[in-house]
């Protein structure tokens, strides 16, 4: 067992000690994983998926209303991870004859696909613990 295996394990244990205390009633336990670069956030779920959206539709705005939210609020989270990540996300085509659109570049595409399959692994090692921290009620 690792390190960082051995202290997911005491915090969810310690996270479902004090809930059964506390509330007395069934629980469930959360995560949530980002990518941070000198104390920002870079890359977390929602972040990944809208980049995801974006390369699968070709285009901002058909992610951003997939997403419910405007194309200006989805243009500055892309700018946002490009600052925060150094290096540039979505590139971009104008409209005209054959239309624009966006799609990530192959750094982006690379860098997203791996923290998305990151982000999925470590979900599945939590539920998986917590599967057998509590399968049965010893304690």
């Amino acid at each position: 067992m690792s390190f960082y295996e051995f202290l997911l394990d005491n915090m969810l244990l310690l996270a479902y000690r004090i809930s059964t205390f506390l509330w007395r009633c069934p629980m469930e336990i959360k995560t949530k994983f980002w990518i941070e670069n000198r104390g920002e956030v870079v890359l977390g779920g929602g972040k990944t998926a809208l980049l995801l959206a974006i390369d699968r539709l070709g285009s901002i705005q058909r992610a951003a209303d997939e997403f419910e939210m405007s194309y200006r609020h989805a243009w500055g989270v892309i700018k946002m991870i490009e600052q925060r990540a150094g290096f540039k996300m979505v590139e971009t085509k104008l409209g005209g004859k054959d239309g624009g659109g966006a799609r990530l570049t192959p750094k982006a595409k690379a860098f997203v696909k791996k923290a998305d399959s990151l982000f999925k692994e470590l979900q599945a090692m939590a539920e998986k613990r917590v599967g057998q921290k509590f399968q049965k009620r010893s304690f």
